[in-house]
């Protein structure tokens, strides 16, 4: 005997149970295995035989020698001296302590879809029924549940009641969680001034939405062209590929503000450079308000005539001056190129070209008979 091992630990060893009883749940380790059958030590006077009849899955495949099982004991002889037993009914038993522990704990496990029914999925754990509602089976609803059938599935626990043997869960919440996690990791990683390719997603009335891989970013529909556009959808289309520069990054609100970067250089970003207060430009009227009109001098370069603007006259409307598409001479009165604004006046550039006309009138007003005949008028004789 080594000094290690006293003779209480050797009798231990050999210490068997025999007070076995039908339906008692043992702890055993296993001693071998074959195609057919496991045999395991149960601390008994004889070993006990598990048939792959019995084993959760219906196969010995991957029970291995020395490993531990819990297993219920069907008899406590086989016929052939042997204690019959069950891991199906010990996992029956055994589970719901199981599903306790994955509850609280927020652990997920792995199930096998049984069967596709009237809203969701059957799913099969340590020969517990779990049901997978069709709403939690994805991240996006699924109609046709039918290629789930037979598939081994990871997911959580929403909800369990033993004694209704009732048990819930969902896979989607784990497919959110991961994809918060992709979010998290995305958004801490882009930064103001960065240029990425990414795909549009949705356009909505005030821009569109663009994934970036994982984390979606907004362009507003005022970054999307240096002209003005009444919709998004005249420049983009879900599912276009683009590329975008981001203007903010609110991490906090997880939100991103996106420019589309094959814009070109808007054209009030140089506008004093081409322009001053009382130069007269030509222009196309874009649109009509109660207030004025627009008028687009270039392209992304727009600016306001105020009805006040419009005529020395009175005017009510401002159709009864210029309407959509008409091309005139306007004059700049105001630029505020920080906030994108031009004042322009049709009145004041039409009192320009008149006042450009008067040197000529006085001139002609002035001329007289003399000029008009010069030397012919001294040759008269009266």
């Amino acid at each position: 005997m080594s000094d290690s091992m006293s003779m209480a630990d050797l009798m231990a060893q050999y210490e068997t149970n025999n007070d076995l009883r039908k339906g008692d749940v043992l702890e055993g380790t296993i001693l071998s295995v074959n195609a057919e059958e496991v045999i395991v030590n149960i601390n008994y006077s004889s070993d006990g035989v598990l048939p792959k009849e019995e084993i959760t899955g219906g196969s010995t495949d991957g029970f291995e020698v020395d490993q531990k099982i819990s297993v219920f004991v069907l008899k406590s002889d086989n016929g052939d001296g042997n204690v019959l037993l069950s891991q199906k009914k010990a996992d029956q038993i055994l589970v719901w302590d199981e599903f306790e522990k994955l509850f609280n704990n927020k652990r997920t496990f792995k199930v096998k879809v049984k069967e596709v029914v009237s809203g969701g999925l059957v799913a099969d754990y340590k020969g517990a029924r779990v049901f997978i509602p069709a709403s939690q089976v994805a991240l996006s609803y699924v109609d046709d549940l039918k290629p789930y059938l037979h598939q081994t599935l990871e997911v959580a626990l929403i909800d369990y009641k033993k004694e209704d043997q009732k048990v819930v869960a969902s896979r989607k919440v784990i497919e959110q969680e991961a994809q918060e996690r992709t979010k998290a990791d995305r958004l801490s990683r882009i930064s103001v001034d960065d240029r990425i390719s990414g795909k549009i997603v949705r356009v909505a009335n005030y821009g569109a939405f663009v994934d970036l891989g994982g984390v979606d970013g907004l362009i507003h529909i005022s970054q999307m062209s240096n002209k003005r556009i009444k919709h998004p959808s005249e420049v983009v289309a879900e599912g276009d590929l683009v590329d975008v520069i981001v203007l903010e990054v609110n991490r906090e609100k997880e939100r991103i503000s996106l420019k589309l970067a094959d814009i070109k250089e808007s054209p009030w970003e140089t506008v004093d450079l081409h322009y001053q207060v009382d130069d007269i430009v030509t222009g196309q009227v874009t649109r009509i308000m109660n207030f004025g009109a627009f008028v687009e001098i270039e392209d992304g370069l727009e600016g306001l005539i105020h009805i006040s603007e419009l005529s020395e006259q009175h005017v009510s409307k401002v159709q009864e001056v210029v309407n959509v598409g008409d091309t005139i001479d306007v004059m700049i009165l105001q630029i505020d190129s920080e906030n994108q604004k031009m004042a322009l006046s049709l009145k004041a550039a039409k009192e320009a070209e008149l006042l450009d006309f008067e040197p000529y009138e006085e001139e002609e007003q002035s001329t007289t008979l003399s000029d008009l005949f010069g030397d012919k008028l001294k040759n008269l004789k009266f």
